[in-house]
């Protein structure tokens, strides 16, 4: 299990508090409400001090019709959880989510490209799920807690996949639980799989900062690791 609070291994968990930190941060949120983060279109880009280390990550979004991957995405983007019923995603939905952080005392700005796609034109169009994993860093499996059937696609889905780095997003629910927290410790131990809790206030830093930080320390783990070994 990954908590949002569990201790880091390459990130300062509390360095966005600095006066450093503060100042970057508040370059993601939107100018006439800081309550609100900003959206960088494809040729945006949030305003940092010149040298500051940009790292991508790929993230490819899976999980069943209906699961919440799209409402998963628009959380992680700080929009407010109202969404009026299930629309499929048409085609392939790309979503950019900047996070800054301290990595072993360099300022560094993560850039999250999550990608994902609809069930239905993924199954139409081949080339759709491939362009959604091809050269991913992690794939991000959705777990709706209201939804039994999503452990269940998570469960074959894993088998069938050849990523290194995966991870479950797990979706809570004011509505009738069907999957239990003891069981789903024991289910990521099985897998020896990591599984992130889904912020429940989207607008609260204190939510939001914890989440990125554990999510951006535990794919740059990996890929150190990865491009380590190589060596």
């Amino acid at each position: 299990m990954m908590e949002n609070n569990t201790a880091l291994k390459y990130l300062n968990p509390d360095w966005y508090k600095t006066p450093e930190g503060e100042l970057i941060v508040q370059q993601l949120y939107c100018p006439n409400n800081n309550k609100i983060l900003k959206h960088f279109g494809i040729l945006e880009h949030p305003s940092i001090a010149p040298g500051t280390q940009e790292v991508v990550f790929k993230i490819g979004v899976l999980g069943k019709a209906g699961s919440g991957k799209t409402k998963t995405i628009s959380v992680l983007s700080g929009k407010p959880t109202v969404f009026p019923g299930y629309i499929e995603t048409i085609g392939i939905h790309v979503k950019n989510i900047y996070w800054p952080a301290q990595v072993q005392a360099k300022t560094c700005l993560f850039k999250l490209q999550f990608w994902e796609s609809g069930e239905s034109c993924s199954k139409r169009y081949n080339y759709i799920s491939t362009a959604c994993l091809e050269k991913t860093d992690a794939v991000a499996i959705v777990v709706n807690r209201a939804d039994r059937t999503s452990l269940d696609y998570a469960d074959s889905k894993l088998d069938s996949l050849t990523h290194s780095v995966v991870m479950l997003f797990v979706m809570d629910t004011d509505q009738n639980v069907q999957i239990h927290d003891q069981e789903l410790s024991q289910y990521a131990r099985r897998r020896r799989l990591p599984f992130f809790y889904l912020p429940p206030h989207t607008l609260d830093l204190k939510y939001l900062a914890p989440f990125y930080n554990s999510l951006c320390d535990f794919v740059f783990s990996n890929q150190h690791k990865i491009i380590s070994d190589s060596l």
